[in-house]
């Protein structure tokens, strides 16, 4: 049984909750208190899977409350539940808080948002990993487009447009800023899956909060992973959404859909960030062995982790709300033929963008088809699809 941990100050919202959250009293162990103080103080002595706080509360508040939890107790999912979306509120809970939601909230959305925090968890069975992506506040950043930032960011009157294109180059800025405009605070009917138009609605003046003042974003060190190259992901990320985008392209697909292949090429190879950054040791052997014994890095990550990065890296971004496609893009960029849904989504765009990303920049022109796995492509109804997507790729110059 899963064990779940609700707090607030108010006696009628906890007894809202109780009621809410009736049916699922035989899988849910439901625990309701009225303090941050009552809250540790149950953690202390008992193990707890989500804990969902309010945010104003006397004496220590939701904030205060969930830094504690990230410190202490890494491996709990941490859920804002609050009727408070001021600015600063807003800008505390980015680094403690997974998801935002807003009162009054609906039974099935509140369900819904701890059910699938729930079924992220089965994604990986490696404890070590649950904890290394549950403990993250953001991730650490490319060093020349963060000092590019903030030297964006601290003049005088910065340029929106170049903010926003400089967030869009990387993984661990454009995760993060995604994952707080989509948040309930901002009620948005849509989720957005455009990094700069994330960073439009946010404005300056919360990017700049961001970046200067709570200093969310933090460089990679490039010395502490051997054979790891943080330039090397994010030139092939960027150039998988740029094909991926206009694989989606091709297809005639929505701009919202041609935003999200983009995302989800740009994101899909987030869980090696996470393991470099998180088990920097551990991940320089298994790139070592994967060199030396001339294996997958996939296959070395399943026998060193018991995973995968594609399930680290869903699963950080399923904790952290991104749109659902994206999710499913990162968990089975690597076996489409294994996804759920079928048809041209953004896994399929990322799956073929990548293989096209990789045939760049080595230029391979060899055996081409052996790369793609085309009964995984027949799976989705997109046989035959291939070499137009690589012409309109290739042709365009990317």
């Amino acid at each position: 049984m899963k064990n779940l941990l609700f707090v607030d100050d108010e006696p009628r919202i906890l007894q809202g909750l109780q009621r809410q959250l009736y049916s699922m009293r035989n899988e849910w162990k439901m625990t309701f208190v009225d303090s941050g103080a009552k809250a540790l103080e149950f953690l202390a002595a008992n193990p707890v899977d989500v804990t969902v706080t309010d945010m104003m509360m006397p004496g220590m508040d939701g904030a205060q409350l969930l830094t504690e939890v990230m410190k202490n107790y890494p491996k709990t999912v941490r859920i804002v539940l609050s009727g408070h979306a001021d600015r600063e509120s807003v800008l505390r809970l980015v680094g403690p808080a997974h998801q935002y939601l807003s009162k009054p909230c609906e039974a099935e959305e509140l369900r819904g948002a701890i059910s699938r925090a729930f079924a992220l968890r089965d994604l990986l069975t490696n404890e070590q990993l649950k904890q290394l992506a549950t403990r993250l506040r953001s991730l650490p950043t490319l060093p020349t487009l963060h000092a590019q930032l903030t030297e964006e960011l601290r003049k005088e009157e910065p340029s929106m447009e170049a903010v926003a294109q400089i967030i869009a180059k990387d993984i661990g800025m454009t995760s993060k800023i995604l994952q707080l405009v989509n948040s309930a605070f901002f009620g948005l009917p849509q989720p957005l899956s455009s990094p700069q138009e994330a960073v439009m609605y946010l404005g300056m003046a919360t990017v700049r909060s961001l970046v200067l003042s709570i200093q969310v974003f933090s460089q990679f060190d490039p010395r502490i992973v051997k054979h790891f190259s943080i330039d090397g992901l994010a030139q092939h990320c960027w150039m998988t959404g740029a094909m991926a985008r206009r694989i989606a392209e091709f297809e005639h697909c929505s701009s919202k859909v041609d935003d999200q292949c983009f995302l989800a090429g740009l994101l899909h190879d987030v869980g090696q960030l996470v393991l470099a950054s998180g088990l920097p040791e551990e991940y320089a052997r298994v790139l070592e062995t994967a060199k030396a014994e001339n294996k997958s890095i996939l296959e070395v990550e399943k026998a060193v982790f018991g995973a995968t990065h594609a399930e680290v890296g869903a699963y950080l971004l399923g904790l952290w709300g991104l749109p659902n496609p994206i999710i499913e893009a990162v968990a089975f960029h690597h076996r489409p033929a294994d996804a759920p849904v079928k048809g041209f989504s953004p896994l399929v765009a990322v799956y073929v963008g990548s293989l096209f990303a990789h045939e760049q920049s080595s230029g391979a022109q060899v055996a081409r088809e052996s790369k793609v796995d085309e009964a995984a492509l027949a799976s989705h109804g997109l046989e035959g699809k291939l070499e137009a997507w690589r012409a309109h790729c290739f042709d365009d110059g990317l």
